[in-house]
């Protein structure tokens, strides 16, 4: 068996979303590329006999890194790829001085995770929201490109590390933002990103539950069809509840990990919805 490990180039894509989709994944051809705009030498490809085999993404911020996408065809597995592409991953990150990675774990991958060096940090929640029949009125103001380098110390202080650039990136791909701002200060925003199922409602921050609810407001006075999709840190239990009252359905969650200094944690109550379980 020839094993190689290579870089990740756009041609990969429709690979990636095909793994991504066998495994329920919400994930789509612009998530990759958003991966690529980010991190083009640090999404890696595992191939067998010149067989494209396996996968796996890394985003890298400020203070730390994070790993995800981590997949191995069915017909590969058992064969170690997986803890290759971990490796490789890893590897990569700490040659960027990271030495902080985060990630989210399914539950068959945790057992690898863990052997890795991985311990928990905390369940990440999945729900799942439908569309309304009452009328939802946007509650706040729209985001603009303009108000991104304002938000850049909020979102850092919620999320716990510098992150603007994916921020912008994903504002880019975004169907709206919304903000809420207090004297002048942003105290919450919110993006409307497409995924496979309908839209996903993050990164989605705030430091006060009545400043997310009008967020949450504002996001599903846009969803039409499809879903609203949003992961949540457990520990949010103002989140938990807020979703819960507006309808939101549990579905299969993550574990959040971490390896190395348990450093750019931020505030995880503050964190209404994460910008995706690849990226955090």
């Amino acid at each position: 068996m020839n094993v190689t490990i290579r870089r990740f180039t756009p041609e990969d894509t429709g690979f990636a979303v095909a793994q991504t989709h066998r495994e329920g994944w919400e994930a789509t051809v612009a998530c990759f590329h958003t991966h690529l705009a980010h991190d083009a030498d640090g999404c890696f490809i595992a191939e067998v006999n010149g067989e494209r085999a396996g996968m796996v993404t890394t985003t890298s911020y400020a203070g730390s890194g994070w790993i995800g996408n981590l997949i191995v065809a069915p017909s590969h597995r058992q064969r170690g790829l997986g803890e290759r592409l971990m490796v490789e991953a890893m590897s990569y990150l700490s040659g960027n001085g990271l030495e902080t990675i985060r990630l989210e774990a399914d539950p068959p991958g945790v057992k690898l995770y863990r052997r890795l060096g991985f311990v928990e940090e905390f369940e990440s929640l999945r729900f799942r929201l439908e569309p309304r029949p009452d009328s939802v009125s946007m509650q706040v103001d729209p985001l603009k490109c303009v108000d991104l380098p304002n938000l850049a110390s909020f979102d850092e202080a919620c999320f716990g590390d510098r992150r603007l650039r994916m921020v912008g990136l994903l504002f880019d791909r975004s169907v709206a933002g919304f903000r809420d701002s207090a004297a002048d200060r942003i105290v919450g925003y919110a993006c409307l990103v497409p995924v496979r199922s309908g839209l996903c409602l993050g990164p989605w921050l705030s430091s006060d539950v009545s400043v997310a609810e009008r967020l949450l407001r504002s996001g599903l006075s846009v969803l039409k069809d499809g879903a609203l999709v949003v992961g949540v840190p457990a520990v949010n239990g103002g989140a938990v509840t807020l979703l819960e009252t507006y309808g939101g359905r549990r579905v299969p969650s993550s574990l959040r990990m971490v390896r190395g200094r348990s450093a750019t944690a931020g505030r995880p109550e503050y964190v209404f919805g994460i910008g995706g379980g690849a990226i955090g």
